[in-house]
């Protein structure tokens, strides 16, 4: 033990030595250093990498409902959906090189058929803006997103109908997914598949009655395939 400390001591007194005469100890030359930083910066750099893609998205779309009282109601699935899609990823605050946003704009149809109400199918725009997680291995990507959206329902396709003032044409709610990517050049094919639980009812609840209230919110599974173009 006294062994010990006598070492130790020794140690210290020889640093307080060398600071006082201006010496630093130094295991690494300037050069190891320098190598050192240069690799650093280069792997911090190709980690963190920033990318921007700009794509357009086709979706079938399996249209659902959550209703009370129970309208006994059949989706109407719809291919005719179209989106404008912007992607970007970027590390956030240097601490999360897997998170990315994503912003849409979409246009198309939904609908249902009920046995006890008037069916529906109309045109509508949305927008939406996701936090999407990706995970890079060669030339592929695992997706996973979730975020919220908003939209407007734009007109009926149902003959000589009109919306009245009992109709909510305003939609908004939160949607989610996950899906896979691959990457050819500055081109990437996306497949995924969300859902989307919406919280606005597309009807004010006494459309039918004052006395009976109805609730009719959409919830949808959808299936994007999205083309993308990598800007940067």
């Amino acid at each position: 033990m006294r062994k010990a400390v006598t070492i130790l001591l020794s140690a210290l007194l020889a640093f307080t030595a060398m600071a006082q005469n201006g010496e630093v100890f130094n295991p690494f030359s300037e050069e190891d250093l320098s190598i050192l930083i240069q690799d650093s910066t280069a792997k911090e750099q190709v980690r963190h990498k920033s990318t921007g893609m700009i794509g357009v998205r086709g979706s079938y779309q399996f249209n659902g409902l959550s209703s009370t009282p129970d309208l006994e109601e059949t989706g109407i699935p719809s291919y005719k959906n179209i989106s404008l899609v912007y992607t970007y990823y970027n590390s956030l605050w240097n601490m999360m090189p897997n998170f990315g946003v994503q912003v849409a704009a979409k246009y198309g149809e939904w609908g249902f058929d009920s046995k006890y109400f008037d069916s529906e199918h109309f045109k509508y725009a949305e927008m939406s803006l996701l936090s999407q997680f990706h995970f890079d291995f060669s030339r592929f990507r695992l997706l996973f997103g979730i975020g919220p959206y908003a939209g407007y329902r734009l007109e009926s396709l149902k003959e000589n109908d009109s919306w009245d003032i009992y109709d909510n044409r305003f939609d908004y709610g939160i949607m989610g997914g996950a899906g896979f990517a691959v990457i050819f050049g500055r081109f990437e094919f996306q497949i995924e598949g969300d859902y989307q639980f919406s919280l606005s009812s597309i009807y004010h609840m006494n459309k039918y009655s004052d006395e009976y209230w109805v609730n009719v919110t959409p919830r949808n599974i959808i299936i994007n395939a999205t083309l993308f173009y990598h800007l940067f």
